[in-house]
């Protein structure tokens, strides 16, 4: 690790993993009142907050030296970019956003893989069931998502992609992964016309605690020390 990420890291530590937690609860409690008053304002702090709250806690939780826990740091940061892109109005923030949560996926996906999740060519049962939902989810929205639809398509299949590999991993990343396709869909369906009350709030509600746990259970699949 180089000099100013060690002199960051050591400046984190100091800091109780509990206060990242609690400032995570207070950063969402935030978001969401932000999203029922209206105060979009708010938002371009308490939305970013969220990953970035999350990525403190990663590090003051597990050793230096672990590269799954890098990677999975890395998915945060663009999970972060990809929640300030969504703030902008517009189809190209969209699809810059939706590009970067891909990126994120394929990289939550990567450390689940080293973490040991779900052998897929053995096991086809989590699979076989986001596959499903996949499958009956677009093709119900197709229709209705225009020029979305080939994009939503190919980022829906890493979402669940990923959402089945953390099966493989602890209870934690299974239910983040099952919220965050929760999340997802909803998003989807507000996409395509398909709107009802609090539809924001449950979108972002199910985001965060999705996050939270892919988080959370990776800290405890990893193993006590770095390799040497």
């Amino acid at each position: 690790m180089s000099p100013p990420l060690l002199l960051i890291r050591s400046a984190l530590v100091r800091v109780p993993a509990r206060f990242w937690l609690r400032a995570f609860t207070v950063a969402i409690a935030a978001d969401l009142s932000a999203i029922t008053f209206g105060a979009d304002a708010l938002r371009w702090a308490s939305k970013p907050a969220l990953a970035l709250l999350l990525l403190g806690h990663l590090i003051v939780s597990t050793p230096p030296g672990m590269r799954p826990a890098r990677l999975f740091g890395i998915g945060l940061l663009l999970a972060c970019a990809a929640d300030i892109a969504l703030l902008v109005d517009g189809t190209s923030a969209f699809l810059w956003g939706m590009g970067l949560f891909g990126l994120m996926q394929i990289t939550y996906f990567a450390v689940f893989v080293r973490l040991g999740g779900l052998p897929l060519r053995r096991r086809f049962v989590a699979p076989g069931c986001y596959l499903a939902v996949w499958l009956g989810a677009n093709i119900i929205l197709w229709p209705r998502l225009g020029d979305l639809a080939v994009p939503v398509a190919v980022y829906s299949l890493l979402l669940v992609a990923m959402a089945a590999e953390a099966v493989g991993v602890n209870r934690l990343a299974a239910a983040g992964g099952l919220l965050f396709v929760a999340s997802d869909l909803v998003l989807g369906l507000g996409v395509a016309g398909i709107d009802f009350a609090f539809q924001d709030q449950a979108v972002m509600a199910a985001y965060a605690a999705a996050q939270l746990l892919l988080t959370l259970g990776t800290i405890k699949a990893l193993p006590a020390k770095a390799p040497e």
